[in-house]
């Protein structure tokens, strides 16, 4: 800490030089006389004897001790705050110091550790390096060549039995299309020469399998008679049978399915149906009207005679029932004639 030293002339409050403590003394010297000779008893009158000329008085103290105690307390205490302010300032550097060096070696602690991690990683690698086999570099290299090569090899040999199956296959799909033309011009020959060789008799059997052919649907659609149909798909198919032609076997394949279709249906008992019809009809005029009773007959009888005269020669001629729609779509038309009858 730099301090300033006072000067000579400047002293701090209260002290005195060595002249102004003489000069002090010689006048209490001088006043003690005075006060001697004024309690002393009255002397006579003496004249005064000529004195030399006194000297002046010394001239009164300057107050320049006074002001430079002053200043110099001034510069005390600007010393003090400037030795408090160089000591804070040390203090917070010595803090700031304290904190850094606790952070640098914080950071000193944590690099430590992660150099010795890093050190047993490398030393485990290491030793992994020293534990490894050592390869044969050029030996493997060969290999690789060798079975890069042997790939390469099969590729090729796949790729030509690539080409070739789709040579095979080419050839295969021209032979197909030349044999399906071969088909083609074999039936339209087959069927010029059947056309050609036809006579008049297989004309006949061709025009009557037509004709039961239309028959069959005639009876089916028309008279709702499936065993009628089933019964001429037979005599047809039976027809074409006997002209031993292969150019119709088509024809006989839809003729079987059809027969199986037939064969599939639910047809009711016709025979049992007419025979009920029949016993319905026989006992229809015996069976009385509903509001008939002997006392409505005997008043009917006298009152109108002549309706129940009509009444009774026309109940032998019409018959009167009722029946459902599935009774009609089960029914041919001829078997719908008979009921009419």
């Amino acid at each position: 800490m730099n301090t300033e030293h006072p000067d000579k002339d400047e002293r701090l409050p209260g002290e005195t030089s060595p002249d102004e403590s003489s000069d002090h003394a010689d006048r209490e010297l001088e006043s003690g006389a005075v006060d001697e000779e004024e309690s002393g008893p009255d002397p006579a009158p003496i004249e005064p004897e000529p004195r030399a000329a006194e000297p002046p008085p010394p001239p009164p103290a300057a107050k320049s001790p006074r002001r430079g105690g002053f200043l110099a307390f001034l510069a005390f205490l600007f010393a003090l705050a400037a030795l408090a302010g160089t000591a804070w300032m040390w203090w917070q550097d010595q803090q700031g110091q304290e904190t850094v060096e606790g952070r640098a070696m914080g950071e000193i602690t944590r690099l430590e550790q992660s150099d010795s991690k890093l050190s047993l990683e490398i030393s485990e690698l290491r030793n992994r390096i020293d534990n490894l086999p050592a390869p044969d570099s050029a030996g493997e290299i060969a290999a690789l060549e060798r079975r890069l090569q042997g790939d390469l090899n099969d590729l090729e040999r796949m790729k030509q039995s690539l080409q070739e199956q789709q040579a095979v296959s080419r050839s295969l799909q021209i032979a197909a299309e030349t044999l399906q033309r071969r088909l083609s011009a074999a039936e339209s020959a087959l069927t010029g020469v059947a056309t050609r060789d036809l006579d008049a008799g297989g004309e006949l059997d061709l025009a009557e399998v037509d004709y039961l052919l239309k028959l069959a649907n005639e009876r089916l659609r028309l008279f709702s008679d499936p065993v009628a149909a089933d019964e001429t798909l037979a005599l047809a198919d039976a027809h074409l049978a006997a002209i031993d032609d292969p150019i119709y076997l088509g024809v006989r394949q839809d003729i079987a399915a059809a027969r199986r279709a037939i064969a599939a249906l639910d047809l009711p008992d016709y025979f049992a149906i007419g025979s009920r019809l029949d016993d319905i009809q026989a006992a229809i005029p015996s069976l009385p009207f509903k509001s008939d009773s002997p006392e409505a007959g005997e008043s009917a009888a006298g009152d109108g005679g002549w309706w129940q005269k009509v009444k009774n020669v026309f109940s032998g001629l019409v018959t009167v029932r009722r029946s459902t729609e599935l009774e009609r779509a089960q029914i041919s038309l001829q078997d719908q004639d008979y009921v009419r009858q």
